[in-house]
């Protein structure tokens, strides 16, 4: 089934598409230079309705639509890097800077592998790998008080609400419907994809996402900051987080059919619910009985009204004939085996692997690779393919490199706050060292966003001192508080 231009009843060229695109990202990159805090904001909620874009609005010109989050958050970069305000250059975050650059550096290299072939598909592989890095830099900046971040993050976690809302009508709306169809990807239909074995006419939902993958990585990082916000005094809406937030994520997971997203949403809940439990974390708040009564809420609501989902879920997970450590250990291993035959040292190019790189190279009619690197399901063995053994390890540095700056988050925390973000992002770091970040665009800004949120204890005020004459006292300047 096709996806029909709903909203555009003109069909535009490719040379007029382009020159709309490129006439809005001039506006939006001027705007969010002057706006950078907003336009970071901008980015992350367009992150969770460029999906809907994609399909309903513009499927058309959904090559664009793809890239409009970057495009927020590229003036914001202009301006936070190159033209900082004084709020941000009065404070230095203290992490390991020069040494995660050194080691991007040696992933970038990748970025100039001659068999790319093309300096388009250089530049979108040097995207998809580093683009949302700069949020580790950024966001311990973004907002000016503590009040203020729990305020804006209690909002962002309300828009869970009309996301599961949308994803109870795409069930029961079926495989048929506008409502189930995917965003189109090239050699596809985008039409919908059902539970399997048999098991009748309902479709695996996403919710205002392209793609299962990004319904699921929805699901597991509001499944993260729900928890986060419920370990915090200041939160405001506690119990419509804990009552119905909570149990419509899980509702939507079971009716995604992603077993990835449900066993790390699983993994997380247990993770924050140790340290909680024993006191470590939610201090003030009454977490014990806000998480009993989630949980208890979630089991009545699925049995009661959502049997049917958690039976395809159930039924699904039992005869798809893997296991949990075939997932994690033993896919991985084997992508990584297969990458190691046919990559070698020096791999095939920085993002050849990326799915996108077909459509991408369709729509702007440019040379593709010389070779072009046969997919695997496991991340670290894509990453392999992409820029080698030297590469690999330099990446994977990286990322355990801030694993451990959250756990050093974690201990060296200031406030509850600090410490209940430092936590999340701690943990859920474990499970996406395997699963999809780089080809998963949702993950990739989300992840990043969260490991800069978890950055906070490092931001410490720059005092300067300076030997000059002494001067008549003056009114003392306010610096604005971060975390």
């Amino acid at each position: 089934m096709s996806t029909p231009d709903i909203f555009l009843a003109v069909s535009l060229s490719k040379t007029t598409l382009l020159g709309v695109g490129a006439a809005g990202a001039l506006v939006l990159v001027a705007w969010s230079f002057y706006h950078w805090r907003a336009a970071v904001k901008a980015a992350l909620v367009v992150a969770l309705i460029e999906g809907a874009l994609r399909k309903w609005a513009f499927p058309q010109g959904q090559e664009l639509v793809y890239f409009l989050k970057d495009v927020f958050l590229f003036g914001a970069y202009v301006k936070f890097f190159l033209a900082p305000d004084l709020d941000v250059r009065s404070h230095r975050l203290r992490i390991p800077t020069g040494v995660i650059l050194l080691l991007c550096g040696i992933v970038g290299l990748g970025a100039v592998n001659p068999n790319i072939n093309s300096i388009f598909l250089s530049l979108f592989g040097l995207k998809v790998y580093f683009f949302y890095l700069p949020l580790v830099f950024m966001m311990p900046y973004l907002f000016r008080t503590e009040d203020e971040l729990v305020r804006h993050m209690t909002w962002f976690v309300l828009l869970a609400l009309p996301i599961c809302v949308l994803g109870l009508l795409q069930w029961q709306a079926g495989p048929n419907s506008i409502l189930t169809v995917y965003a189109h990807r090239e050699g596809s239909e985008g039409g919908a994809v059902g539970f399997g074995f048999g098991m009748g006419d309902r479709a695996r939902i996403t919710g205002t996402f392209s793609y299962i993958t990004g319904h699921a990585t929805f699901i597991i990082f509001f499944v993260t900051l729900c928890l986060v916000m419920l370990t915090v005094r200041e939160t405001r809406w506690k119990w419509l987080i804990a009552w119905v937030v909570l149990p419509l994520l899980a509702v939507n997971s079971l009716m995604s059919g992603s077993r990835s997203g449900l066993y790390t949403a699983a993994f997380i809940i247990a993770g924050m619910a140790l340290p909680a439990f024993a006191g470590r974390i939610g201090q003030g708040t009454p977490i014990r009985t806000i998480l009993i009564t989630s949980l208890g809420v979630g089991g009545l609501v699925i049995s009661y009204w959502f049997y049917e989902a958690f039976f395809y879920m159930s039924f699904r997970a039992r005869f798809t004939g893997d296991t949990i450590y075939e997932r994690t250990i033993g896919h991985t291993a084997e992508a990584l085996a297969f990458a190691f035959e046919k990559a070698g040292l020096y791999g095939y190019g920085l993002g050849l692997t990326h799915p996108a790189v077909g459509s991408l190279k369709n729509f702007l009619g440019i040379a593709g690779p010389a070779v072009q690197p046969v997919g695997v399901e496991a991340e670290p063995g894509q990453v392999w393919m992409d820029v080698g053994v030297f590469g690999f390890v330099a990446w994977y540095s990286v990322r355990l490199l801030l694993v451990w700056l959250c756990w050093r988050s974690y201990t060296l925390a200031r406030t509850s706050v600090q410490k209940s973000f430092a936590l999340a992002a701690f943990l859920i770091s474990f499970p996406y060292l395997t699963m999809q970040v780089v080809i998963n665009h949702t993950a990739n800004i989300l992840l990043f966003a969260l490991y800069g949120l978890a950055m906070l204890p490092a931001l410490e005020p720059l005092v300067m001192l300076r030997h000059r004459r002494p001067q008549r006292a003056g009114p003392p300047v306010r610096q604005p508080a971060h975390g």
